[in-house]
């Protein structure tokens, strides 16, 4: 009998474990994508959403977006108010709070629960959350509303002259639950954990880890806090644990501090390694919140001289703009599509990315920690000044800085680009002047930087208003002729060499259905954009910025052809036709491979002009890229010899060859390491 007992005793104990652990996992932090099951009606009035037909509603998937066709169409833009609902049943009742995290909302949002207004967030491009356990029937199904409008009122951009306000739900929505004690998820929809590196080095690294807590029940509560920095193969690198007491209500910052002993280094594409931080608050010997972060390790400074400067070791930064939106897909976008963009940019050998010209996916910015791509990021003070709308910007900026915080891959904040229009000078200075404050009191340990494009004009009051300057350089397409543009560099260095500055955009038009072998610079606001002229103008301009190593950044506008809803130019109305890609991302233009030649680790061998139906026949040469070789060029299997070197070391070009009408196969070939390597098209 006593043994029956001890074994009842025993599977009571085991019982009450089991329960216990449950009750207690079911405390932590659940997450639960809301993408599916939306209803979403387009109208321009307020309505009784509640009273509304069924027919008036029809079925969609998040992310969604009503412009995916008229905006891209170069006709009229619906720009108005849409309307999303949703049924949501609470199912675990353990967790007490429930919050709506919104990724990213074009471009004004309202949420209501159960017919009950919770709040609202004006701004296209920053993720938001609510807390909506006041508004819940916990035991019934609840009703979610949000109200969208996309029409450009009191926020930053200004206007759609540069590109277009697409509307709806079109970045993800999911519901995060938590223990009434939890880590802020309303700070600015931040992780609320901010790691502060500070004296990095190769021998050490101390990180200072300031969270965000929050204590929603109605008394002071006694608690831990930890923090664990794994290693990429899950081992504890080092941990720290301190004891606090939480009074109830706000936020409040408890700051921890974690020594790293010979880090191992974030050092871009050469190696972008990346540590896990593991965040834990725990009461009473249990986790009641916890969440996991990639962060990298790394140090980096920018010299007038030198450049970017990275772990210690000079590092170019060259690469591409990216907008977020795809041809019939608008910016509702899903991960593969942002990952196949990444995939191509980094095939391409670019080391920086500047998304411009507004905060992207934070896909984007984990994908570019994991494969080592410096990222500039910014806010949509573009364009002009906007009266009234200071505040948006200043929240904008606020929310870019603290939802990325801890990406390794960030290391510029973007405050303005183009702001001087219409002769406002004094507001756009004193508005950047707030921003650049604003950015270093948040983050003090990275740079912010400014883009004008003035650049004729040493001295305008826009100018060094940030830690760096950005210049957007369109010499041979805006005006003026390609080889203008290495005069201009050596002459601003050489008038402001103290002044950090970067190319921040550079591009010409290039549509592929339009071919000639003429050079003259086409008109920017007309018809013609040959694709001959756009890889002429990239070949003499990033020769000129390859030829500076002061420049710490340059980027091609843009990587793909975009959308810009009041554009009528290059033949195809609403587009911008500056990519590297044509906007399906079927077509690789010349240019593309110019710069996959130049930046790229891989052996490169591309004849360029295959599309070009207008050569002159009677003295016609061709031109090659390759970075591992001189390469040979034949015409229909005979041999014309090895190409000469061009502007700079990837580019050859051949001898002036006659040839009589007809088609011919072009080839260029090269043997490296016992390996052939060749290229070919037909020319007609």
């Amino acid at each position: 009998m006593k043994k029956n007992r001890i074994r009842l005793s025993y599977l009571v104990t085991i019982i009450l474990i089991l329960v216990y652990s449950s009750v207690c996992i079911a405390q932590n932090r659940g997450t639960q994508s809301l993408n599916d099951n939306w209803k979403f009606t387009l109208v321009d009035k307020e309505i009784d959403y509640i009273n509304l037909s069924s027919n008036a509603w029809e079925e969609v998937k998040i992310p969604h977006t009503w412009n995916d066709q008229d905006l891209q169409s170069g006709k009229k833009v619906h720009y108005g108010t849409a309307w999303y609902k949703r049924d949501l049943i609470i199912e675990n009742t353990k967790r007490q709070q429930h919050f709506l995290r919104f990724e990213g909302v074009g471009q004004y949002a309202e949420v209501y629960i159960n017919n009950k207004y919770v709040g609202e967030h004006l701004g296209a491009f920053s993720a938001f959350v609510f807390n909506i356990t006041p508004f819940l029937n916990k035991d019934a199904t609840n009703i979610i509303l949000v109200k969208v409008n996309n029409e450009l009122t009191d926020s930053y951009p200004k206007d759609s002259f540069l590109f277009g306000i697409y509307g709806g739900l079109y970045r993800g929505v999911s519901l995060i639950s938590t223990n009434d004690i939890h880590l802020a998820l309303s700070d600015q929809a931040s992780s609320g954990v901010y790691v502060h590196q500070e004296n990095v080095s190769r021998k050490q690294a101390s990180l200072k880890i300031v969270s965000q807590l929050i204590n929603e029940t109605s008394e002071k509560q006694i608690i831990k806090i930890r923090h664990k920095l794994l290693s990429s193969d899950g081992k504890t690198i080092v941990e720290n644990t301190i004891e606090e007491i939480l009074f109830p209500g706000g936020l409040v910052p408890i700051t921890s501090y974690l020594k790293v002993k010979s880090p191992h280094l974030w050092n871009a594409k050469k190696d972008p390694y990346l540590y896990k931080l593991e965040t834990e608050i725990i009461q009473d010997g249990e986790i009641v919140d916890n969440i996991s972060q990639s962060i990298g390790i790394r140090f980096f400074s920018i010299d007038p001289e030198k450049g970017f400067i990275l772990n210690g070791e000079p590092y170019r930064l060259y690469g591409v703009c990216r907008h977020q939106e795809w041809q019939d897909k608008g910016n509702a976008l899903l991960q593969k599509h942002h990952k196949e963009d990444m995939d191509l940019i980094n095939e391409m050998g670019a080391t920086s990315i500047r998304l411009a010209h507004y905060q992207q996916a934070d896909y984007m910015y984990s994908l570019a920690d994991s494969m080592g791509i410096l990222i500039w990021a910014e806010i949509p003070f573009v364009n002009g000044y906007k009266e009234g709308a200071d505040g948006n910007a200043l929240q904008q900026l606020e929310e870019l800085i603290k939802q990325n915080y801890n990406h390794p891959s960030i290391f510029v904040w973007g405050v303005h680009n183009e702001v001087i229009k219409n002769g406002v000078v004094t507001k756009s200075v004193n508005l950047s002047r707030k921003l650049h404050n604003l950015a270093k009191t948040l983050d003090p340990n990275r740079y912010t930087v400014a883009v004008s494009n003035i650049w004729w004009s040493y001295d305008h009051p826009i100018h060094e208003l940030s830690d760096l300057q950005g210049f957007n350089q369109y010499t041979g397409w805006y005006g003026g002729k390609p080889s203008e543009l290495n005069n201009w560099i050596q002459n601003y260095h050489k008038a402001k060499p103290d002044i950090r500055f970067s190319v921040s955009e550079y591009g010409a038009g290039g549509n592929i259905a339009q071919q000639t072998s003429d050079l003259s610079v086409p008109n920017p606001t007309g018809q013609f954009f040959p694709e001959g002229y756009q890889t002429y103008y990239h070949e003499v301009t990033y020769s000129a910025i390859e030829e500076a190593p002061f420049i710490w950044s340059s980027y091609v506008w843009n990587m793909f052809d975009f959308s810009v809803p009041e554009w009528n130019r290059g033949s195809i109305k609403g587009r911008n036709h500056k990519g590297l890609i044509t906007y399906d991302r079927e077509v690789k233009k010349d240019a593309f491979y110019w710069y996959k030649a130049n930046w790229s680790n891989e052996p490169v061998l591309y004849l360029t002009g295959r599309r070009n139906n207008n050569l002159d026949i009677r003295a016609v040469s061709f031109t090659a890229y390759c970075n591992f070789g001189i390469p040979e060029l034949f015409i229909d299997g005979k041999s014309y010899g090895k190409m000469a070197s061009g502007i700079n070391t990837v580019q050859y070009i051949s001898q002036k060859i006659e040839l009589a009408p007809g088609a011919y196969k072009i080839q260029v070939k090269l043997m490296d390491n016992n390996k052939n390597y060749n290229d070919e098209y037909i020319l007609n």
